[in-house]
């Protein structure tokens, strides 16, 4: 179910070399390969100021639907600034302003005319710690469909709930304590259960900012299992520190520098044979 977003009408050349020139500042964006599938989101020249500092700098870049795309780069580096243009959330930060376009499936995310509810109902987000609601497990997932209108009855709702679960590997655990609170859940599953909660009010695109780093392995592996699941159905951007988890979930990445975004491409290329210095510096360890 898709929702009506609006209102009624009314780089460098040949830079890979180590032993290369230094990288002069800003040099253009390079960009490997054409995206995996339809462009979902369209971003062009996009940038963010908090309190008119600025803290991404024209940022141009396709994200390729039904596909999981990776942004990489040193803490501060603008990825989850970017990740949050994507479903508006820097409007709730205080004297932020963003200035570009950004497009969802060809509609000016930004316009006037767009409802910000009923956009990150289309564009869910996971953060990098878990925060169910203090509800139970069943009222965290049931939360979003039931303000959204998206079950008709309860027998729909509990369709809905059960459905979500399962599809974040979660049903199986829970099944027999849904009435139970979802905070007394173990830290992969309460991760688990915000993507539930997620997916539950049917959306296009998940947005994920580090949703592994307060996890520890087992529960890392089984998120990352999920991921690749999920991409078969959504549009799915996450942020990540880690080269190893965005070389194994992410079919194209993104590697970000001081606010800009340097290179883009698909992962294996990015990750095997990097075009820009920059990038092979930063994947091989030499700085970040």
């Amino acid at each position: 179910m898709k929702f009506n977003l609006f209102r009624a009408a009314d780089g460098t050349e040949g830079g890979g070399s180590p032993a290369g020139p230094p990288v002069i500042a800003a040099p253009p964006v390079v960009h490997s390969s054409a995206p995996m599938g339809p462009t979902k989101i369209a971003a062009r020249d996009v940038s963010v100021f908090y309190s008119g500092k600025q803290a991404l700098y024209d940022v141009t870049l396709d994200i390729p639907d039904k596909t999981v795309t990776a942004l990489i780069g040193p803490s501060g580096c603008g990825k989850s600034t970017f990740l949050r243009t994507m479903n508006r959330m820097n409007d709730t930060i205080p004297g932020a302003k963003v200035t570009g376009r950004i497009e969802m499936d060809g509609e000016d995310i930004n316009a006037k005319s767009v409802d910000p509810v009923l956009l990150r109902a289309r564009v869910g987000m996971v953060f990098q710690k878990p925060n169910p609601f203090p509800k139970t497990i069943y009222e965290n997932v049931a939360y979003g469909p039931r303000i959204h209108g998206l079950a008709a009855s309860k027998s729909e709702l509990d369709s809905v709930v059960e459905a979500s679960l399962k599809r974040a590997g979660l049903w199986e655990e829970v099944a027999d304590r849904l009435h139970s609170p979802g905070t007394g859940l173990s830290g992969g599953q309460q991760q688990r259960l915000v993507i539930a909660r997620a997916i539950a009010v049917e959306p296009e695109v998940i947005l994920m900012d580090e949703p592994c780093s307060a996890l520890d392995p087992i529960a890392t592996a089984k998120i990352e299992e999920l991921i690749d699941e999920l991409r078969e159905r959504y549009c799915i951007v996450i942020v990540t520190h880690s080269m190893a988890q965005a070389a194994r979930v992410s079919q194209r990445t993104a590697f970000f520098h001081m606010g800009r975004l340097v290179e883009t491409g698909d992962t294996e290329d990015i990750f095997t044979n990097p075009r820009e210095r920059r990038t092979l510096d930063y994947i091989t360890g030499r700085f970040g």
